[in-house]
């Protein structure tokens, strides 16, 4: 079908990104003060964040087994997804997520223009401000591909720039049980999760999450969103 054609591209863009950026030595060159990749908590809060969405099943199934859990997340939308889906991106900020933006299209903005750039985080910023009025304040890059010029832009547009500190891998296509090892053993206090709400074929995300979720809560670690985890390393 035609509607499936911009996601398709933007998964096979996601795809490229992951292979570049995040296993590239020079991912994450930027400035620690320029960039959230976990806060200082003195208590035990995380936060999950979801990159690529809307997608048309997957994202429905993963709140539903957030909301099971009585947990929040932070979902960073890709602006053409959101535009392509709408009624998803209503039903993500009417069950109270936070709302993020990651371009217009997946874009790698350390290899892009600033006017590009620019052009990136406003059209992703307009596309869920026009639908539903809201207002995006935080940005992560695809790939986590960062550089001056990003920097610049999101500065400029009184955006957050967040990457993370847990990276679970599931856009790879990550066994379940190697996903919820790999969690368990590296999660601290303060750290940001990195899943995937759009994944091209079978995604390991929903069975991580089913078994994390409550084991992570056994443990005593408590769920909020990236703002309220930034707010709560302010303090801590």
């Amino acid at each position: 079908m035609a509607r499936d054609v911009g996601p398709r591209r933007i998964l096979a863009s996601a795809l490229a990104l992951c292979a570049v950026c995040l296993t590239s030595p020079g991912a994450a060159a930027a400035r620690e003060e320029d960039v959230v990749y976990s806060c200082a908590s003195v208590d035990r809060r995380i936060a999950l964040t979801f990159d690529d969405g809307p997608h048309p099943t997957l994202t429905r199934e993963i709140m539903g087994i957030l909301r099971e859990n009585g947990v929040t997340a932070t979902f960073f939308l890709v602006g053409e997804n959101a535009e392509w889906f709408p009624e998803i991106v209503r039903e993500e900020a009417e069950s109270g997520f936070e709302l993020g933006n990651h371009t217009w299209s997946h874009a790698n903005l350390r290899e892009e223009s600033y006017a590009a750039v620019c052009r990136e985080i406003d059209e992703g910023e307009r596309a869920v401000w026009e639908n539903f009025e809201y207002r995006t304040r935080l940005l992560r890059p695809p790939g986590g591909c960062l550089g001056d010029t990003v920097i610049r832009a999101a500065k400029e547009r009184d955006y957050t720039l967040v990457c993370w500190s847990v990276d679970t891998r599931d856009w790879a296509h990550t066994p379940t049980d190697a996903i919820v090892k790999n969690v368990l053993g590296s999660v601290h206090g303060g750290d940001i999760l990195l899943f995937h709400d759009y994944i091209s074929g079978d995604s390991p995300t929903p069975a991580a999450l089913r078994i994390l979720i409550p084991e992570l809560k056994r443990r005593g670690y408590e769920f909020v969103t990236v703002s309220e985890l930034i707010e709560s390393g302010k303090g801590g």
